[in-house]
């Protein structure tokens, strides 16, 4: 009779991160409102882009940018330099949000709206762990692309992968012909990297360490050095050692593209940015000459012509698909889709190439710290009251942290000359693992199933721990990205193809021996690090670290790493696969370039988002090299456009608009819940329905609103209850009408009354600004925090005199400003050391008042 193993555990686990994300989410909301309240930098609507209505786009520009990414940024604001030229640049997604620029929540716009939530076509070879045998694809659907929502890194390759492309006939792109490009994006603000001849000041990519550092990745990078290797710049000279991480950072917040190259171009008068703009092909016409595009906005498709060129710059996953949209690929599979072929290219959605890494090598450590503060990175603590003070107040603290690779290293295997410094391997060693968030975000990131979650981690939850990942350098796997059908609105279909060469799984299985022995090193010894005891439920059957079992893992535990390029590749007019020259026109097309990923013939040696913005800034000047040669004639279809005025010499340029800086409150539950729909709709009602007792009624601990106001933004009534967590924010909210005119008053229900009521600084209010008063509220309770503070952090406890000085500041101001009712808030707070604390405040959003208990 045949046996059934049959375990409660993954629907255990499964129903505990369901009720997790409420939380988290409430965490999210929370920062948010802070954000608005006391960061108007990271705000920045003076300079946000702003989007151009179908009706005030105009009929013909010299050049039209498909796709606003890492590439599409760069390129419209470098063409947009020259006023003569008037430029569109079409986005499919929006403006980036603002948490986007928060360094710790990168995991979590990941299967966010921003992000287009691609998975790869079902495999029996990898992704064996993941929901469906499907890896998750991130790629960014919004204002710079993935390079909003990724997770930072700063590397540019090997110069050796650079040589390797002119070697392949791709002239003008070796290391030496590139290096400037580089220097030309960047803004080095390492201290020490400043006036290195490899590195710049001064670029629209700002470069810096992350600003929080856990105190387990210095043990690590100290074990680097036990094992053998340099601390060394791997962006400099050589690129084998361990580094800190380098990361596309601006005053330890996120610099997208969109933020260095869009916003300070956003107001030029020749640059029209149409978000929401889905490019449903490219115009060909009959000669093989490009003369526009077509696009749906709104729901309304929309065909704007060109005088010059088009510009692909869409990504490795949808240059290739509007391409073969539009008619360019190969012509047998276009016709079996009923697309009719313009141009025979058979490379177009080829050579597809990602780094592969081998999830699941998580290891424990014992915390030397005494005092219960934190040696690695921990969800509770980032996403605990302190951390949002230190935050908004200080600029500093957790949340300035990424978990997912705060140090890395470049390695040899025993197939690579170390001689050559050419590593094959690339680790990254992140101050976490995936128990550490509860499986609230990084799981779902990566796609694991509740089964395997479950075996791996959840009887090890938030135990310190972290993670070194090693990833194949350069893969020698090909695979492809094909249509699905010819709709424009479906994604395509894509086949990785990991591990069909055997090569790379014997790589990356020396590469996961090279993290085991890391592990091993003196420094690590110390802290008693150790494997995860627990393995993945299917390699159960192999002996641990055996070549059997390491391969197992990576089979199973598949990670992108988010890196895929090729499928458009540079190359010369002889090789058939090739789909771009070496100034990225495509081969057989008139006035239509790719400029992005796709175009690299060969994946380079490390994160690839600095590569393609070299790329776009070289494609930059070639083009404004190109069109400034007078034996270049204006395309045949130079129409002039319906614009508002000529200048004296009767060219063409568009009208300066005046952007208005909108300053209005943002409807930030709205904001939220259309940001991360599937905890806003389904988790809630799931939610909702599991709270609701046998009677009907929802439990007693569930949060009520009453308002039907705040519900406006895609809330049901009762819904914003769930979001905030009643472990940190809430457990009742209720409105409290105000008479008509009368500024907004804070007040808490005092725990007791041993502590006097102090009066802070009045706080301008307009028409439906919020009052600032939820950080002055948390800073008002003296001892509560100071406290908290003393033990939050070893790094930070000596900061403790700081916030004392911010809180006695707040504390005693009264004597300088204006102590009218109006403005009052008072605060009574219990301090009871060990012992959660409990306070209450008033918070007011959009009109209303809302009780917010701590």
């Amino acid at each position: 009779m045949a046996s059934h193993n049959f375990s409660l555990r993954p629907l255990v686990s499964g129903t505990r991160i369901l009720f997790g994300l409420l939380p988290g989410l409430g965490s999210i909301l929370m920062l948010r409102m802070v954000i608005h309240l006391y960061r108007p930098d990271i705000e920045d609507a003076e300079h946000r882009v702003k989007d151009v209505p179908v009706d005030e786009l105009y009929n013909c520009y010299d050049f039209i940018i498909i796709g606003g990414g890492s590439a599409g940024s760069v390129i419209a604001s470098r063409l947009s330099e020259n006023p003569d030229w008037n430029i569109l640049l079409l986005e499919a997604g929006p403006d980036e949000n603002v948490l986007s620029e928060v360094p710790v929540l990168f995991p979590a716009l990941q299967t966010s709206s921003l992000d287009w939530q691609f998975v790869t076509e079902p495999s029996s070879d990898y992704c064996l762990s993941m929901v469906g045998n499907r890896c998750k694809w991130p790629r960014g659907k919004v204002l710079g692309g993935s390079s909003t929502l990724n997770a930072m890194l700063y590397i540019r390759g090997n110069r050796k992968d650079y040589d390797n492309w002119a070697m392949l006939g791709n002239e003008g792109w070796a290391y030496n012909d590139v290096l400037k490009y580089f220097l030309k994006a960047e803004d080095m603000r390492i201290p020490e990297y400043q006036n290195d001849p490899y590195h710049s000041t001064g670029g629209p990519i700002s470069i810096e360490n992350f600003r929080y550092e856990q105190p387990i990745t210095k043990k690590i990078l100290e074990a680097g050095e036990q094992f053998g290797y340099r601390i060394v710049d791997v962006n400099g000279e050589f690129q084998t050692g361990f580094t800190k991480s380098h990361a596309t950072l601006r005053d330890g917040l996120r610099c997208s593209t969109a933020k260095g190259y869009l916003r300070p171009a956003a107001k030029r008068g020749n640059l029209h940015i149409s978000l929401h703009s889905l490019v449903e092909k490219i115009l060909i016409d009959d000669h093989k000459n490009t003369y526009g595009v077509k696009f749906t906005k709104n729901g309304i498709s929309n065909v704007i012509k060109v005088n010059k060129e088009v510009i692909l710059s869409a990504g490795t996953i949808q240059s290739p698909q509007i391409l073969m949209l539009s008619g360019i690929g190969d012509s047998a599979e276009l016709k079996s889709l009923g697309i009719d072929p313009i141009a025979h290219l058979p490379g177009v959605g080829k050579n597809l190439q990602d780094h592969i890494a081998m999830g699941g090598h998580s290891f424990l450590f014992d915390n030397p710290y005494t005092n219960g503060s934190d040696y690695c990175f921990n969800y509770h603590t980032v996403s605990s009251i302190g951390s949002l003070i230190d935050f908004a107040i200080n600029r500093n603290g957790p949340l300035y942290s990424m978990m997912e690779a705060e140090a890395m290293a470049f390695v040899n295997t025993k197939y690579q000359n170390p001689v050559e410094d050419y590593p094959d391997i690339q680790l990254f060693i992140a101050p976490s693992a995936d128990n550490m968030d509860g499986g609230l975000f990084g799981k779902r990131a990566n796609g694991l199933t509740d089964a395997t979650y479950a075996d791996l981690y959840e009887d090890i939850l938030y135990k310190s721990s972290f993670s070194i990942v090693p990833l194949l350098l350069r893969p020698k796997s090909r695979g492809y990205i094909k249509l699905s059908n010819s709709d424009p609105n479906t994604a395509p279909l894509i086949y990785p193809n990991y591990y069909s060469d055997q090569e790379d799984m014997a790589r990356l299985i020396e590469g996961a021996r090279i993290a085991q022995m890391l592990v091993e090193q003196p420094a690590l010894k110390e802290v008693n690090a150790r494997p995860n005891p627990n393995r993945n439920p299917g390699c159960k059957k192999h002996s641990l670290m055996s070549d059997e079992h390491l391969e197992c893992q990576a089979r199973h535990h598949s990670l992108t790493i988010y890196h895929p390029v090729g499928t458009c590749a540079m190359g010369p007019a002889k090789n058939t696969e090739a789909v771009v020259d070496t100034k990225l026109k495509v081969h057989g097309i008139t006035n239509l370039r790719v400029i992005d990923g796709s175009v690299m013939p060969t994946i380079v040696s490390g994160n690839t988002n600095a590569p393609i913005i070299m790329i776009a800034e070289k494609a930059s000047d070639i083009i404004k090299k190109d069109w400034s040669d007078s034996r270049i004639v204006r395309f045949k279809y130079d129409t002039v456009p319906n614009l508002k005025y000529q200048d004296k010499n009767n060219i063409v340029k568009i009208e300066p608009r005046h952007v208005e800086n909108s300053k209005s409150t943002p409807n930030i539950f709205n904001e939220i819940s259309s940001l991360f729909p599937y905890l806003s709709q389904d988790i809630l009602k799931q939610y909702e329905k599991s709270i609701t007792n046998q009677s009907g009624k929802q439990n007693v601990t569930d949060i009520s609103i009453k308002s039907t106001k705040a519900s406006r933004g895609g809330f049901e009534k009762n819904n914003i209850s769930n979001f905030l967590p009643n472990s940190y924010y809430s457990k009742e909210i209720k409105e409290n009408k105000q008479a008509k005119g009368d500024r907004p008053r804070f007040t808490s229900n005092a725990v007791n009354n041993k502590v006097s009521p102090k009066l802070l600084r009045p706080y301008p209010y307009n028409g439906d600004e919020y009052c600032k008063t939820m950080t002055e509220s948390i800073l008002s309770t003296n001892s509560r925090n100071i406290d908290y503070f003393k033990g939050y952090s070893p790094i930070l406890s000596d900061q403790s005199k700081n916030y004392k000085q911010n809180i006695m500041y707040y504390n005693n101001i009264n004597d300088n400003f204006d102590t009218r009712k109006d403005n009052k808030f008072i605060s009574n707070t219990e301090s009871i050391s060990n012992e959660p604390k409990k306070s209450n405040i008033w918070l007011y959003y959009n009109g209303l008042k809302y009780e917010i208990q701590l």
